[in-house]
């Protein structure tokens, strides 16, 4: 089969893939985007909530409309907090019909490096040639399950992430591990389904506090203690308005930062449906889980004290961990060829990994950008700043001045601490 060439490839058509594609759209660069749009969004349970303020949750346009809380405001919905990740789906369906409506749904299942270009297959068998790729598949490739649960059988073991058939867990004992909250909700759905919930948390539970709306708030008040996308604080606020700054500190200080900053804390929305509602057991760890006779064991300990909990089922709310080896489109060869902090590929200014020509964006790219990268919130800053370059060398002209000019920009810049550093990202 004769195999077609493209300037750029978009792999992914969640918030970042599209609004990507109207960047490059609007600049007149050529490019394909494949994937299922907004499929981790669609496949949320109903009545799961995000976590982040409705004016933090917008896809860019090259215009800045429709915003999120424009959407939601035209349907007469919530848009601060809390909103349904699917009224978050639908929004992005939208901006998909209206403004990417060439969307490819399909799946790229080989990703090669080809001389100076990519090789690319799909699901559909056909194959293609691009000069440039991007990555932008979000967190599906990452949930994080812990080795003392890695061992229980499918059946009896998931993760938070994913789409779920509460009904079918009615009647049935089901523990949830995590804190934060994905886990918290998680649980709260399995109690409100006839589910006998109960939840593990390694430390206490952090809950968010329900704070003033920013028009409720005096002046000095939004002055001392300003607002952000990603929450409240002089840092939040310094990671959105000066979002480039992380990028240029030593890893040393910004991975460490990106691994602790904004962890695990469910929403105050949240609270009233678990306090008393079933078992929070704090400052926990699980030593041990088995399965017999189709029951899962779990040795636990809880306070100090050891103990067992029988289940028919549990659920991991133990966050993601990026591994560039999960990627399995991606052939081994090429995910050989990149450049490393630890399992996240290292990222030059223009999220441009050590392989010329492919691009990461997303949660992906947070040890490389700091915290700001894991959040749709990041949007604004990571997609202008992916279009601006692949729109300059998509200019021949441009090309050739760069490399007069002796402009390396798919140069990593080098980092200051070691390569083994971990990459957990929990919600």
């Amino acid at each position: 089969m004769n195999s077609s060439s493209v300037a750029v490839v978009i792999i992914g058509a969640g918030p970042l893939g599209l609004g990507l594609a109207t960047h490059l759209r609007a600049r007149g660069v050529e490019h394909r985007i494949f994937g299922s749009p907004m499929q981790t969004w669609r496949d949320m349970p109903r009545n799961m909530n995000l976590k982040s303020l409705g004016f933090a949750t917008s896809i860019p346009t090259p215009r800045g409309h429709p915003t999120f809380p424009e959407y939601c405001r035209a349907r007469g919905l919530e848009e601060y907090e809390p909103i349904e990740f699917a009224t978050f789906a639908e929004y992005g369906m939208a901006i998909q019909r209206d403004f990417v409506p060439y969307v490819e749904d399909t799946l790229v299942t080989d990703l090669q490096r080809a001389g100076d270009e990519f090789a690319l297959t799909l699901g559909t068998g056909e194959r293609l040639r691009a000069r440039r790729v991007v990555v932008a598949v979000g967190l599906g490739y990452f949930p994080r399950i812990p080795e003392v649960l890695s061992g229980l059988p499918a059946e009896q073991l998931s993760h938070t992430w994913g789409p779920k058939d509460f009904d079918s867990f009615a009647g049935k004992d089901v523990v949830v591990v995590g804190g934060g909250s994905s886990a918290l909700e998680t649980a709260v759905l399995l109690h409100e389904h006839g589910a006998r919930a109960q939840v593990l948390v390694r430390r206490d539970v952090s809950w968010g506090g329900k704070g003033a709306r920013e028009w409720e708030r005096s002046l000095i008040d939004r002055i001392r203690v300003p607002i952000s996308s990603i929450g409240h604080g002089r840092e939040n606020w310094v990671l959105e308005h000066i979002p480039w700054l992380m990028h240029y500190l030593p890893a040393s200080k910004r991975i460490p930062f990106t691994r602790r900053h904004l962890g695990p804390a469910p929403a105050w929305w949240l609270h009233d449906r678990v306090a008393g509602q079933f078992p929070v057991h704090v400052r926990t760890s699980v030593i041990e889980a088995t399965s017999r006779a189709g029951k899962v064991f779990l040795r636990v300990q809880v306070e100090g004290a050891e103990r067992e909990i029988v289940a028919d089922h549990v659920v991991a709310g133990t966050g993601y961990e990026v591994d560039l080896d999960r990627i399995t489109f991606m052939s081994r060869d090429l995910r050989r060829q990149i450049r490393r902090y630890d399992l996240a590929p290292r990222l030059s200014r223009h999220f441009e990994s050590s392989v010329p020509g492919l691009y990461f964006i997303g949660p992906i790219a947070a040890l490389s950008f700091g915290p700001l990268a894991r959040f749709v919130a990041g949007a604004p800053f990571t997609i202008p700043a992916v279009a601006n370059h692949l729109a300059h060398g998509a200019n021949p002209l441009a090309s050739v001045w760069r490399r007069l000019a002796g402009v390396r920009s798919s140069t990593p810049l080098s980092p200051a601490a070691p390569d083994r550093i971990a990459t957990r990202i929990e919600l």
